[in-house]
C-alpha cells in the first residue's frame, strides 16, 4: 500500500465520530522528538478538542493524538498496518 499527501486544505479534515463501546483501544506512548523528514499526509479536523495525524518517516508509519496540552503517538509500523489504524480511527472503531 502507497500512502499519500492529502488534499484539501490545511487544518480541516475528517470529524472523527465518538468511539463504539467495543472500540479497540490503542497503545499511546509519549510523543518521541520529531524526525529530519517526517511528513504528515493525512489529519482530523482542528475544529475538535483532539486531533490525530497520520505521518510517515523513515519508511514507517505512526499516528499522533494531540490535544489538552499534550502529544502521543503510537508505535512505528508499516505503512498498511498504519492506514489500516487510521481507517479505524475514523470509523470510530478504534481509540
Amino acid at each position: 500500500m502507497t500512502l499519500t499527501a492529502t488534499e484539501g486544505t490545511a487544518g480541516h479534515g475528517p470529524h472523527v465520530p465518538d468511539p463504539n463501546a467495543d472500540a479497540e483501544r490503542i497503545a499511546w506512548q509519549a510523543a518521541t522528538s520529531g524526525e529530519d523528514r517526517r511528513r504528515v499526509l493525512r489529519w482530523t479536523c482542528q475544529c475538535k478538542p483532539v486531533v490525530y495525524s497520520l505521518v510517515t518517516a523513515g519508511g514507517r508509519g505512526y499516528i499522533e493524538r494531540a490535544g489538552k496540552g499534550a502529544v502521543a503517538q503510537t508505535h512505528r509500523m508499516s505503512h498498511s498496518d498504519i492506514a489500516t489504524l487510521w481507517e479505524r480511527i475514523l470509523l470510530g472503531q478504534a481509540r
